[in-house]
């Protein structure tokens, strides 16, 4: 399958949403030919800045849909992108205005699955952000709290973590590796003292 990308230093899971702003000329056209085609277009993800500045594009990418179309308060295209499955690029190409096109290959979803009693902390955590963060609560108006990959997916794009890490997570088969991953980094809370 052939999608344009869209190189941003961010992580995106299927299931998540994206709110965009498009102005260059080459992401509008992007957009409409997503739009039009209905096979969407991807998110590449790019490792952090080099110090001159430059940055290296992750094989593993995230293909989106666009749910929602608006003008923003400056005039400029506003969207929101879904991310529907996650891809490796096989091959990629630059057209002539610097748009990319990546050959890709379609990687399965992680399974639904249900958290374990212990795991429900990371779920509480999570909904903990959302209500700090409304708009992260807004774009996921049906959240499956008890889902163990979706919890995952979600906490996956919320961290600040190295690229090259969420990479590797991002290219399991399952949320299993993420999921412990995300528990090993819960400090255990102090047991109160005994009272003699």
């Amino acid at each position: 399958m052939k999608l344009a990308l869209l190189p941003l230093t961010l992580h995106l899971m299927p299931g998540g949403k994206l709110p965009l702003r498009i102005f260059e000329s080459r992401y509008i056209r992007m957009v409409s030919e997503a739009s039009r085609s209905g096979a969407g277009f991807g998110i590449g993800m790019l490792d952090e800045l080099d110090e001159d500045g430059s940055s290296d594009l992750f094989m593993l990418g995230t293909r989106v849909q666009i749910v929602d179309f608006y003008t923003l308060a400056d005039g400029l295209l506003g969207i929101t992108a879904e991310a529907t499955e996650r891809f490796c690029i096989r091959n990629l190409e630059r057209e002539s205005d610097g748009l990319l096109r990546a050959e890709v290959d379609l990687l399965d979803n992680w399974q639904s699955c249900a958290l374990s009693p212990f795991e429900l902390v990371l779920s509480d955590k999570l909904q903990e952000v959302f209500a700090e963060y409304p708009e992260l609560a807004d774009l996921h108006p049906a959240p499956r709290w008890r889902d163990a990959a979706w919890v995952t997916q979600r906490w996956l794009e919320v961290l600040p973590l190295k690229g090259q890490l969420a990479q590797l997570l991002m290219a399991e088969d399952s949320c299993r590796r993420a999921l412990a991953f995300l528990m090993s980094m819960l400090k255990p809370e102090p047991k109160p003292g005994r009272r003699h």
